[in-house]
């Protein structure tokens, strides 16, 4: 994708590519879709020269995390000059309540910042408890919408994301990949399990709309299985990725 020089980048709401982020290369920028939302604790300051903020075991938690990232991402929402956003809830005075953490940025790892958020002792010990999901979903919300959103309709689609992976759970489907053809279009929709695991599904439509093949695939712990998606009139061909964690998985081919 051709990218658009430009000498400085103030815009940190929604894109319509898949390819999006702020990387600067001298004088070009690639915005880039969120990818991924963590949730830490701490009780000192989130400071430089103090340890970073901890990690702490809520499974359902996590997963709806995971689940809102991936609706986010699938609806193009970047977060400007980063795609991993890191929400630390804290009992240390925190400006306006929520903000971004004083910490300079890691030169190293410059694909994540941590944002803070106050909150009373009684939340904190709380985390573990999968009750807290909302409250933290809630959270969530407030720091995309008062730093990322520039419009109404952001804010909108934002809510509507957090909603969904809230109400729905694993019931929630997003859609990861698609390839039309000269002929039909085929469709790679994923769900997120509470066992942690994708379940994928493909549709082939033709170019009016109807449906001509729904198939459930096997669920899967990655999806190093979807890359390129190949379609003819006779079958589809999704390829593994190209890495060295796909390199000796098979291609999936169904026949219509």
């Amino acid at each position: 994708m051709n990218v658009k020089k430009m000498e400085s980048i103030v815009y940190t709401g929604i894109v319509k590519s898949r390819v999006c982020s702020v990387v600067k290369m001298k004088d070009k920028v690639i915005m880039k879709v969120i990818s991924d939302i963590r949730i830490y604790r701490s009780m000192i300051e989130n400071i430089d020269g103090n340890s970073l903020p901890s990690g702490f075991d809520n499974k359902l938690l996590h997963i709806t995390l995971h689940r809102i990232a991936m609706k986010l991402r699938e609806n193009g929402f970047s977060l400007g000059d980063f795609d991993h956003l890191y929400i630390n809830m804290t009992t240390c005075p925190v400006d306006d309540k929520i903000s971004m953490a004083k910490r300079t940025i890691d030169r190293y790892h410059p694909f994540y910042r941590f944002y803070d958020a106050e909150v009373s002792q009684e939340f904190l010990d709380s985390l573990t408890d999968p009750q807290c999901v909302e409250t933290v979903g809630k959270i969530i919300e407030t720091v995309l919408v008062k730093y990322f959103c520039t419009t109404v309709m952001e804010e909108e689609l934002v809510h509507s994301c957090i909603s969904d992976a809230l109400k729905n759970g694993e019931n929630m489907t997003v859609k990861y990949k698609e390839k039309t053809g000269a002929k039909n279009k085929a469709v790679i929709y994923l769900r997120y399990l509470d066992n942690t695991m994708y379940a994928p599904q493909l549709k082939v439509y033709d170019l009016a709309g109807n449906i001509m093949l729904e198939k459930d695939l096997l669920e899967t712990a990655t999806l190093d299985s979807f890359g390129e998606i190949q379609l003819s009139t006779k079958k589809v061909t999704v390829k593994p990725r190209k890495n060295c964690f796909a390199k000796n998985l098979e291609p999936i081919t169904i026949t219509l």
